[in-house]
């Protein structure tokens, strides 16, 4: 039986590279990613020119809706105390 004897310095360099590369595919997957969200962005406001602005006016509704009902339920609770 003979001993084989590892480099370690080899066996470093060779995690760097591994760990490196990974690092890089990452990168580009996520680049590619954000490509492809603001590509599909694009042909939904194409396709559905009109979404953007009806979604928008839903939110500042329900927006409205809640900040009323939280201004309700505090002005309650303040009469309620006051009465105390």
């Amino acid at each position: 039986m003979t001993d084989k004897k590892i480099d370690t310095d080899c066996l470093q360099n060779k995690a760097k590279e591994m760990a490196y590369t990974s690092v890089g595919i990452g990168i580009l997957a996520f680049q590619k990613a954000q490509v492809r969200r603001r590509e599909l962005a694009e042909e939904i406001d194409k396709e559905f020119p009109h979404a953007k602005a009806f979604v928008l006016k839903q939110v500042e509704t329900t927006i409205s809706n809640v900040a009323m009902v939280m201004t309700s339920l505090i002005n309650s609770r303040n009469d309620a105390q006051a009465t105390k």
